[in-house]
Order: structure tokens, then sequence, then C-alpha cells
């Protein structure tokens, strides 16, 4: 199974809010910014526009603001035939959201994003590690009646994509940065009335935390999601599994070790 994919065209001339409506409608949870010869030249996320439109102040509108002014700068290309393993070493130890796959002459030709290497783990793994193992706990929660900017303010601080809503411990949804990217112009209004329940994802899949890991990763691979909430057999909140978290699991010695001696013993017959 392949880890690369196409890249979506986003140029450093195009504004915030041509960006935040393309990512959001297709879900686009992270891109390159590619210059006219091709060539990347920084990296757009979700996250960065939630986060720039939240602090730019209601004096600017989205459409003066050029993705050259919000997109990173450091972005790392990468051979089109690099190893999973390898791939996400970089994500990891460089702090990457992404990876550019360039060629020879350093265009891009495709990008490298944490869900292809989650899929190839969840193609590739099975029953090696649970979930509880590698979830993140405690988890980051808010209430469904909290208003937009409290949302907004707690996943930046957090440095986080999602939060889990909950209400009496028992998990009511989930907001995201793709939902908060539906609403972006009122991010820029710190006093907004909306509610967290007007934004959030209603419909939560969560998983026991017994669960095998692969499966969580399956999961999010089949309905394009990039974490899942743990919850406990009572119903109450356990924890969290992300693509991330996934990509950490990968590089774990024991599924190289397993990756490994599967290929040795298929390639004997």
């Amino acid at each position: 199974m392949g880890i690369v994919r196409e890249v979506v065209v986003l140029r450093p001339f195009d504004n915030l809010l041509y960006a935040s409506k393309l990512m959001a409608v297709e879900s686009i949870p992270k891109s390159i910014v590619i210059d006219e010869n091709g060539s990347p030249i920084g990296i757009i996320t979700q996250k960065d526009i939630v986060k720039f439109v939240h602090s730019m102040g209601e004096e600017r509108s989205l459409e003066e603001v050029m993705l050259s002014e919000v997109m990173r700068k450091d972005v790392i290309c990468v051979n089109p035939s690099i190893d999973p393993f390898d791939a996400a070493q970089i994500m990891i130890d460089k702090k990457q959201p992404l990876l550019a796959v360039c060629n020879e002459e350093e265009k891009a030709v495709g990008m490298i994003i944490k869900s292809d290497l989650s899929n190839f783990y969840a193609s590739q793994v099975k029953g090696l590690q649970k979930v509880r193992e590698l979830m993140s706990s405690p988890v980051v929660t808010i209430e469904p009646s909290d208003k937009l900017g409290v949302a907004v303010e707690r996943l930046v601080s957090s440095n986080l994509s999602r939060l889990v809503v909950q209400t009496n411990g028992r998990v009511v949804g989930v907001v995201t940065t793709t939902d908060l990217l539906y609403v972006a112009p009122a991010l820029k209004f710190k006093d907004s009335k909306i509610e967290v329940r007007d934004v959030m994802s209603p419909n939560v899949i969560v998983v026991d935390s017994n669960e095998d890991m692969a499966n969580a990763a399956r999961l999010m691979a089949s309905r394009k999601i990039k974490g899942i909430p743990i919850v406990e057999k009572d119903g109450k909140l356990a924890g969290i599994v992300t693509t991330t978290d996934v990509v950490r699991a990968l590089m774990d010695q024991s599924v190289k070790k397993y990756l490994f001696e599967i290929k040795m013993y298929t390639s004997t017959f």
C-alpha cells in the first residue's frame, strides 16, 4: 500500500478565505504551498488557520490575508520511494505535520501526512498493540454549552486539532479544526454567541481501551477521521487515540520486527 498522496495545489498568494473553504469542504487537514515552479515553499494546516484567524482581530477580513503570511516555511522534501518507517521518524523527530514528496528537480509530486502512515499501519499490522498502550490521557474536553471562543482558546493553548465534547462524563460529540473552518470568519470575534453544540460533530465513533490498535487505525482510515475517543465499559471517557499515536506505534521496534518477519516468511513461498 502506497503512502504518497496527490498534492492539493495551494499558492502563497491564495487568500485565507479560499484556503479555509477548500480545506473544510474537501476535508484536507494540511497541504503544501507551491510556488510558480511547482516547488514546495511552505506548509499550511487547518490548525494554523484556526490559530491565525482567532488572533488576527476583527479589523481584517480573511480575504485580505495571503497564505504566505500564515504558512510554515520549514517544509521538508523526501524521495518518492521513502520507507514508511523513515517517514514516521522524520515526522516525529522534526515535528512535521507533513512531508513534501519531491522529484529530482525538487518539484512537488506528492505529499505524506500522518493519515497515510496510519493507513499503512492498519493494512499491515494486526493484533500487536492495544489502544490503551498508545492512547493519550487525560483528554482535553469541553461542554456543548461552552461558547465557540472557549473551544478555540482551548485548542490553541493545547496545540490540538480536536476536543472531545462531553456532558456528565459522557461523550456527546467532537469539535475539530474542520468543524471550525466552516465558521472561520466567526473565529475573529471573541464574544461570539455561537455554542460548541452548534458546530460539533455529534455522531462520534468510540472504541474500547482493549481494542486492537490496527482496528482503531482502520476505523480512522475508513471514516476519514484523525482521532477516536476511548471509553471504558461504563461509558466513561478514558483517553483518545489519534493518527499521531498510530505514527508513534509504527516506530516501535516490535512493529518493525513483526513486519520484517512477515516479509521474510512470505518471500520464501
